[in-house]
């Protein structure tokens, strides 16, 4: 049996969300920027479940599906263009604030209530309903919880798109955060009979030629730092204009920066216009997310990002100058 929820709280937001569910017509579904499986996996996930509880749902990411996630059923009903018109409710999904999500207030002044689903433990509580639960692998293992509360008799394509939420925020249930009820729910959703091997094939056997350029160009890039202990990996708007390539295809680059022997953490610079989007990996006790949080973002102990506003080489000194005090 799915464990229950440990504080009477969070079990009185899931019963709030349900209610909610049940008496709600229309729905605004958002991710945050920069979408990963994670966050495409649980708004399908609950769009695909609202729509067969004969409800209306209208999903939105401001920045467009990554390729690699483009496979997932009912992908292709992303918009990123806003909605007009009014809503019963907002799920945003893995926004720590609203603004995680992009430009959604004037989308939100028309939701009637608003829910925050999160387990960054980063999140601030402003939803009308806050189900934020730190300790859970990924938003996908709250969303699996929510509708095994509700009774709902998950489908092949719906596990799949929550097990794609669960396996990519483990890195494969390799990351701390994987528990004995992350491999529960892994199994639960894998009796539905969905093709995990393909989904598995399709996440971390197949790379476009692209993504394979870039992870070349920021292997160049790589630096040990803070006496060994710091990875440091910098992309700039030229390397992804050389092939051609989309911010997506550095996703996961990152994590080659902590196989260096010795590597405490690891931190990767992706220059974009007016500003800098920075991720962080750390092992251990070593907290990333207070520097993030720094920074205006956050995250995860061991795996945070942020984006700052200016130039590269004054992102980096602000940045290293943080980490290698907290390595020192």
């Amino acid at each position: 049996m799915i464990k229950q929820m440990r504080t009477l709280d969070l079990e009185t937001e899931f019963k709030r969300l349900e209610d909610l569910i049940v008496n709600s017509e229309t729905f605004f579904l958002a991710g945050h920027l920069n979408p990963d499986g994670d966050t495409i996996g649980s708004m399908l996930a609950i769009a695909s479940v609202l729509k067969r509880l004969g409800k209306k749902a209208r999903l939105f990411s401001q920045d467009p599906v990554p390729e690699n996630l483009k496979f997932l059923p009912g992908a292709s009903g992303i918009h990123s263009r806003p909605p007009t018109g009014k809503f019963d409710a907002a799920i945003l999904l893995e926004c720590s604030n609203p603004a995680r999500g992009g430009n959604l207030e004037p989308v939100l002044k028309r939701c009637a209530k608003v829910v925050n689903i999160d387990h960054h433990k980063t999140s601030e509580f402003y939803g009308d309903i806050n189900i934020v639960e730190p300790h859970s692998s990924s938003t996908a293992e709250i969303v699996y919880r929510l509708l095994y509360n509700m009774n709902v008799i998950i489908s092949r394509s719906e596990a799949s798109c929550l097990y794609t939420g669960i396996v990519t925020d483990t890195g494969r249930f390799h990351f701390p955060a994987t528990s004995p009820r992350t491999l529960e729910v892994a199994s639960r959703l894998l009796e539905t009979g969905f093709k995990f091997s393909r989904v598995n094939d399709l996440l971390y056997a197949t790379k476009a030629c692209e993504g394979l350029k870039v992870l070349g160009r920021a292997m160049e890039s790589l630096e040990l730092k803070a006496g060994g202990k710091l990875a440091v990996m910098t992309l700039t708007e030229k390397d992804f204009s050389d092939f051609d390539a989309r911010s997506e295809h550095s996703e996961n680059v990152i994590n080659y920066g902590m196989m260096p022997p010795g590597v405490k953490a690891a931190v990767m610079f992706r220059e974009e216009a007016e500003r800098v989007s920075v991720t962080f990996r750390s092992r251990g006790h070593l907290d990333v997310s207070l520097v993030a949080k720094a920074f205006g973002g956050g995250g995860h102990r061991n795996a945070s990002g942020c984006r700052i506003k200016g130039g590269l080489e004054a992102a980096r000194t602000k940045v290293l100058g943080v980490l290698t005090r907290l390595l020192a």
